[in-house]
């Protein structure tokens, strides 16, 4: 097998296992948000106890670069292919954090009252969502234009956070004996709108490995 071959073979394996990273950062981020609209326990224990594989994901990942470079000594287009990797890998490991946040918070201590969220943060999280899954989709084609479309979808999810926080505010207002799951409800939010903003710092980067731009998508 010629040389080159083989590299081109192992770049497309360090891709594969991006995409299977983000497939896993995704389901973990569906799964809270669907444990938070269920208030169901036990999925959200169960969401906490898979994070440690999204922490193995980012080492066997980062391994696999770091070995391209000393071993093959990339041009200067395939390093940035692989630099990019490693830095996409690093922003779904912290999407499966928020997403073990999240399960967290719904799982709650025990003995506490179930969490109300109220239906601004539900569209919160629905849109976060999405703007993660079109990510997720614009990796595995490698799709630079369906990556800069993100931009104006992260532009909604800020919308709807601060509609989550005025909502989740009228809540604490109203029904101060609450305050504690209501805190909760706030710190939720939060994951969701870093989960959405961590999705666009991923299309920024896929537009990187493809065409080497450096772009900002949310300033």
């Amino acid at each position: 097998m010629r040389v080159r071959q083989h590299y081109d073979e192992e770049l497309q394996a360090l891709h594969q296992q991006l995409n299977e990273f983000g497939d896993f950062a995704l389901a973990a981020v569906n799964r809270a948000l669907e444990a938070l609209r269920r208030q169901d326990l036990d999925l959200a224990r169960t969401v906490v106890a898979g994070d440690v594989r999204a922490n193995e994901a980012q080492h066997r990942l980062d391994a696999h670069a770091v070995t391209l470079i000393a071993t093959q000594q990339p041009v200067a287009r395939d390093l940035r292919k692989i630099m990019a990797a490693i830095a996409v890998g690093s922003e779904l490991e912290r999407i499966a954090d928020y997403a073990k946040g999240i399960a967290r918070f719904v799982s709650g201590t025990d003995g506490a009252p179930p969490l109300e969220p109220p239906a601004a943060l539900l569209a919160l999280a629905t849109a976060a969502t999405e703007v993660l899954t079109h990510a997720i989709a614009a990796l595995r084609t490698l799709d630079a234009e369906a990556a800069r479309a993100i931009n104006g979808e992260e532009d909604q999810v800020d919308r709807l956070y601060e509609q989550a926080l005025a909502s989740i505010a009228e809540v604490l207002a109203t029904h101060p004996g609450g305050a504690g799951r209501a805190a909760d409800l706030l710190f939720i939010a939060h994951d969701c709108e870093r989960i959405a903003d961590r999705s666009t710092n991923i299309a920024e980067r896929i537009i990187y490995y493809v065409s080497g731009e450096t772009v900002e998508l949310n300033p």
